[in-house]
């Protein structure tokens, strides 16, 4: 019985060491094939992961297109400067990157943090800035101090650079980082959190050609996330690579050289010049001012610095060029006497006259000579700038003829020239009054815009476009301030030619008429544009002195009267060259007559742009 006991437990401990075999050679075959399995089946693939494990994509920005004068010299262009960068992939804990670097760059932790947050809407593995344009000493303390983390470096980025201060400020324009909600938008054609866009002047308006195409690299990192010295793992020039292409070049039709010394004639003074060719419609020098150094925004502007920009009651950051809206006074007589010319509702020899006051709708409407002017035809109106001519005038025409041939001029709509947010003016009709006012138009409001008063408002380039017309044959054109659009590879992908909008519908001898006059304003003694006169140049010319609140009691004295009170000085003029043709319009704001203060600094251009001697010119 023992005996069959015993070779029971023997055949049962047998079979459970055949089974563990069993077992064990299953797990072992098992193991064997999942060997096998990644070795030779998956073993590629995770020599790939491996690899990928030690490259990062590194975004190459692209360098952004220069601007350029139209003699080649360069306005904006672009330098080298060190950015903090971080991979948001890579970063294993924000907590120790904040201490780590804070300190380093300059930031508090809070706003580290808030700029680690915003890394994260970029892909993970591409590199966000956290902090651009590093000085030298920035760049050597993170070098020398900062620990050795994954995810962080130091990157030399493109940024703008501008080779004449405050000039052209407002044309060229500013950039800035992207924000939220234009991110949302912008995000598919490759802008990503942390990069610059234009957001004013031409930066702006030809941002598509100017920005470029960013390029990318693959780079071998270590375990710390160190970039690794080319060909220190993979064969030199294995890993990828694709340049990036560099923004086209725009080159304005400005002439820097000019435009400084306008801006030098301008002075201190607040307001707008412009100065065209009338032939091709190309903007020679537009100046707004006060202005800004651009260099404030690059990179980017200081809270402080745009604090100080933005609060300025002068308002620097307006482009007055384009978005100045003034009264043009009696500039506008152009139009007026020009509509009574082209409807037959005028005797250019019939005389009206003037006392110095005209009574209508129970109202005194006063000339700007209170003496009054005498027995006046339209010539002499025009070269004197007779209110109370005009008033009647305006009476006779009607201010919805007035608006019609204002728009034939180019005034009440915008011009079309290639810079943002430009601002089309306004010349009222009847039925504007309507739906405005629900009223309309009274005979008061008539006389008032006869003589660019009122409601009526313009801009200086509206004002130099209708110039231009009065000198090239009555072509009304859209002026241009980009001359040529150049590829990185010397390509031309734009070149400007002259563009007509429209003619001014009068008779060559009715134009022949209202140059004569514009030409007397400036060249007879009475003429209250004569202090533009250039010897040997033949200039036509009107001056405009618009009012910004209702006329004061004449007499008294102009330094009296509270600054943003005073009048508008305002001057047209065209040069009817031999060779070249120009046109000038002056707006000086709050500063007094436009005969006494804006038309000598049209005189100081004209002579500059002719090169005639200024003493020869202020002799006259």
């Amino acid at each position: 019985m023992k005996m069959l006991r015993r070779d029971h437990a023997i055949d049962h401990f047998r079979s459970r060491i055949t089974v563990a075999a069993v077992l064990m050679l299953l797990s072992f075959g098992l193991l064997a094939a999942r060997l096998w399995q990644l070795q030779m089946i998956r073993g590629e693939s995770y020599a790939q992961m491996a690899k990928e494990n030690r490259i990062r994509i590194l975004r190459l920005p692209s360098a952004r297109g220069r601007i350029l004068d139209c003699k080649g010299r360069v306005l904006a262009d672009n330098r080298a400067g060190f950015t903090f960068s971080i991979v948001p992939g890579e970063i294993a804990s924000s907590r120790e990157l904040v201490g780590a670097y804070a300190g380093l760059l300059g930031l508090t932790p809070e706003k580290m943090r808030h700029a680690i947050e915003r890394s994260r809407s970029v892909p993970k593995f591409i590199s966000f800035p956290l902090k651009k344009h590093l000085s030298f000493e920035e760049v050597a303390r993170i070098l020398t101090n900062g620990e050795e983390m994954r995810g962080v470096a130091v990157e030399v980025r493109p940024y703008r650079g501008y080779s004449f201060g405050e000039s052209l400020c407002h044309v060229i324009g500013t950039l800035g980082e992207v924000t939220p909600e234009e991110l949302s938008q912008l995000s598919h054609v490759g802008y990503r959190s942390g990069d610059l866009v234009a957001k004013t002047g031409i930066e702006k308006q030809y941002e598509n050609f100017l920005r470029g195409t960013d390029g990318w690299a693959q780079i071998e990192i270590d375990a710390k996330g160190k970039q690794l010295p080319p060909g220190s793992g993979f064969p030199l020039g294995s890993l990828p690579r694709k340049e990036p292409i560099t923004g086209c070049d725009v080159c304005l039709t400005v002439d820097v050289a000019l435009q400084q010394f306008v801006e030098k004639a301008f002075g201190n003074r607040a307001g707008s010049v412009v100065v065209m060719d009338p032939d091709t419609g190309k903007i020679l020098a537009v100046v707004s001012k006060p202005g800004f150094d651009l260099d404030l925004f690059s990179p980017s502007i200081s809270q402080r610095d745009w604090k100080t920009l933005y609060k300025d009651p002068l308002h620097p950051l307006e482009n007055r060029g384009v978005r100045g809206l003034y009264a043009p006074a009696s500039t506008f007589k152009i139009v007026t006497a020009a509509t009574a010319l082209a409807e037959n509702l005028v005797n250019i020899n019939e005389k009206v006259e003037c006392k110095g006051a005209f009574e209508a709708a129970g109202q005194t409407f006063r000339c700007w000579n209170p003496y009054g002017h005498g027995q006046v035809a339209l010539h002499r109106a025009i070269v004197e700038s007779c209110d109370v001519y005009f008033y009647k005038l305006g009476l006779k025409v009607g201010v919805d003829r007035m608006a019609k041939y204002a728009a034939l001029f180019g005034l009440g709509n915008p011009t079309g020239i290639s810079l943002p947010e430009e601002l089309p003016g306004l010349v009222p009709t009847t039925p504007w009054k309507m739906r405005t006012y629900g009223e309309p138009f009274k005979d008061g409001e008539t006389l008032a815009v006869a003589i660019g008063q009122g409601y009526m408002v313009s801009t200086p380039l509206q004002l130099a476009v209708m110039t231009s017309a009065m000198v090239n044959g009555g072509k009304l054109l859209r002026p241009a301030i980009v001359d040529t659009i150049k590829s990185s590879d010397g390509k031309t992908v734009f070149a400007h030619s002259p563009v007509v909008r429209g003619t001014i519908p009068l008779s060559d001898k009715q134009m022949a008429f209202l140059r004569g006059a514009m030409e007397g304003s400036v060249s007879e003694k009475s003429g209250t544009g004569r202090r533009c006169a250039v010897p040997g140049l033949r200039i036509g010319g009107k001056t405009g002195t618009a009012q910004v609140i209702k006329l004061r009691e004449p007499g008294i004295a102009e330094e009296k009267i509270p600054y943003h009170e005073r009048t508008h000085a305002i001057f047209v003029a065209y040069v009817d060259g031999k060779d070249r043709k120009l046109a000038v319009a002056v707006v000086v704001e709050h500063g007094g007559g436009g005969g006494a203060v804006a038309s000598p600094i049209a005189r100081e251009i004209i002579t500059q742009f002719y090169g005639k001697p200024q003493a020869e010119a202020s002799a006259r």
